[in-house]
């Protein structure tokens, strides 16, 4: 019986698919990049909402008790209505800023962009 020699041919990757490979993995990680910003974003805007509200209620709580105006953040620590150790800040690194009108109070910050009195700010009324 004669063997048969059989030709393996091996052509490796080719250019065509080694691009494929690359894009399928990078549009897989800019997809996961992009969940995870979006994620970050959120969790951000979420914390600085909630810090706005913790100062928005320790600033209730002192003009419940003080006729006097429109407190700081300084004051509320100064006080003992804030603690020390509280952000004041935003997660974007904008302070938070108390403002008083009339019955109405409110906490805000200018938001991502830094920039105050656009659609991004962060605010809490109380």
């Amino acid at each position: 019986m004669a063997r048969q020699r059989v030709r393996s041919r091996s052509r490796g990757v080719t250019p065509i698919g080694a691009a494929l490979v690359i894009f399928v993995f990078g549009a897989g990680a800019s997809g996961l990049w992009w969940a995870q910003s979006a994620n970050a974003a959120r969790d951000a805007a979420s914390s600085s909402r909630s810090d706005a509200g913790q100062i928005a209620q320790a600033a209730a709580s002192f003009r419940d008790e003080h006729s006097d105006g429109c407190p700081t953040i300084s004051k509320l620590q100064e006080d003992g209505f804030l603690s020390r150790d509280m952000r004041t800040d935003d997660a974007w690194g904008n302070r938070f800023r108390i403002r008083c009108e009339d019955d109405q109070l409110s906490v805000g910050s200018a938001g991502p962009d830094g920039i105050a009195n656009n659609a991004d700010d962060v605010r809490v009324s109380h």
